[in-house]
């Protein structure tokens, strides 16, 4: 069974994901794979732990983390704040993807926070300012984004809702 531990709350991740959660993050890494080839930043997909500031922290399971200081990545997964996290909603995760790991996130310095619905096609982008998550920058499914960390990547959202 897998599970997460924010702020002292057990969180069971069961049922697993959707087919379609589990295509929007294959081709979402597929998008991130060929742009970080070669590059110093690594992409990872669920199941992947992340310890957000040290090892005995709580711990998230990202549906997709991208992490730029390799100093982070030890064997079990990350320790410290990721560069990128992205998480698809489902109906058992929602309210706390939106909510809890919304704050969580924010209070550790993740850079760059997106939540996908796969029932709307829409994404909301938050980035970090001044410690500090600005409002989200929305985009449906005929839109683009471009990626807050790496300004020259353009994702086209057709080819992941697809």
């Amino acid at each position: 069974m897998r599970n997460e531990l924010i702020d002292g709350v057990i969180y069971d991740m069961t049922p697993p994901p959707s087919s379609k959660h589990q295509s929007i993050v294959t081709r979402l890494s597929g998008e991130f794979y060929h742009y970080l080839k070669g590059q110093e930043c690594q992409a990872f997909v669920a199941p992947f732990g992340v310890w957000l500031s040290k090892e005995d922290d709580p711990y998230v399971e990202p549906d997709f983390t991208v992490v730029c200081d390799k100093s982070k990545i030890k064997t079990k997964g990350c320790v410290g704040a990721p560069d990128l996290i992205v998480e698809v909603l489902s109906p058992t995760t929602a309210v706390k993807d939106k909510g809890v790991k919304l704050r969580l996130y924010r209070r550790s310095g993740i850079r760059e926070y997106w939540i996908i619905d796969p029932s709307n096609e829409m994404i909301e982008v938050y980035m970090l300012e001044a410690n500090i998550f600005s409002e989200p920058e929305v985009y449906g499914k005929n839109g683009s984004v471009t990626v807050g960390i790496f300004p020259d990547l353009k994702i086209h959202l057709e080819d992941i809702f697809e």
